[in-house]
């Protein structure tokens, strides 16, 4: 396939929306000069193929906003690992298989796809996180760079700031985290409750901190300070890079429906 640098210039210059002067940078940065040729070669040529691809389709204005978004999150992280002297993997993820596109190709198809559809539009940074940190890892195979992706598009938003709030509560002043015996509680904290039980009942993120105690039956048993990530947990936590890409202000946002008179 042919790539038409002018559509991925357009394409990724319509994330602007959202990520600002950053797109501007990941055009430089992607096609700046010979096509791919910043990100090492083949690694480049198939991030730059994937998006003529995806610019060619019909889409939305806000479609495209998520994904130009979304490409331009994962290529600014990508360059800033690249800066920081970590290198690219080389065990054949980038490499085109007998029968057709990379592993690369297939991870970074499937991250704009789901940001397309994203309507959660702050998510777009963690979906690009997980093609940017997957290009860096050779331990993270594609069956789970998939599973990452499939999870990503189950949680929502306050779920994933969730996670990050439930890494960070030694830093916070909660006034009660006892919402079990509590007669009344807020619908914005019912709520919360009700979604950080999912995370534990459903999806298997996050786990009790007290051994001792082997299962709980609803929102009511649950409380951010009570919790700690799963292995499973804390490893899409890494990939999804939820820890630099939740805003401290929308952890406080979620943290202060915890803080109880």
């Amino acid at each position: 396939m042919l790539i038409d640098e002018d559509k991925i210039k357009s394409l990724i210059s319509a994330g602007s929306d959202i990520t600002g002067a950053a797109s501007g940078s990941a055009i430089g940065f992607l096609i700046g000069g010979p096509v791919g040729a910043a990100l090492g070669g083949l690694s480049g040529v198939i991030i730059c193929r994937s998006l003529s691809e995806i610019a060619g389709r019909l889409l939305s204005h806000r479609e495209t906003v998520r994904v130009g978004a979304t490409a331009t999150y994962a290529i600014t992280k990508i360059k800033s690992r690249l800066d920081s002297g970590d290198k690219l993997r080389n065990d054949g993820f980038f490499k085109e298989q007998e029968e057709g596109r990379s592993d690369a190709e297939e991870i970074f198809e499937g991250v704009l796809l789901k940001a397309k559809n994203e309507h959660e539009e702050k998510k777009t940074r963690i979906i690009g996180n997980i093609f940017a940190n997957t290009a860096f890892n050779s331990a993270i195979s594609v069956g789970q760079a998939n599973h990452a992706l499939r999870i990503a598009e189950s949680l929502t938003y306050r779920q994933m700031c969730l996670l990050s709030l439930i890494t960070v509560t030694e830093g916070i002043e909660f006034s009660d985290d006892d919402y079990g015996t509590r007669k009344k509680i807020p619908y914005e904290t019912m709520s919360l409750l009700q979604e950080m039980y999912e995370l534990y009942n459903g999806l298997g993120l996050i786990t009790p901190k007290d051994s001792k105690v082997m299962l709980i039956r609803g929102w009511r048993g649950m409380s951010p300070k009570k919790f700690d990530l799963t292995p499973i947990g804390e490893r899409y936590y890494q990939l999804m890079g939820i820890e630099e890409g939740i805003p401290d202000e929308d952890i406080k946002d979620i943290a202060r429906h915890f803080q109880l008179d």
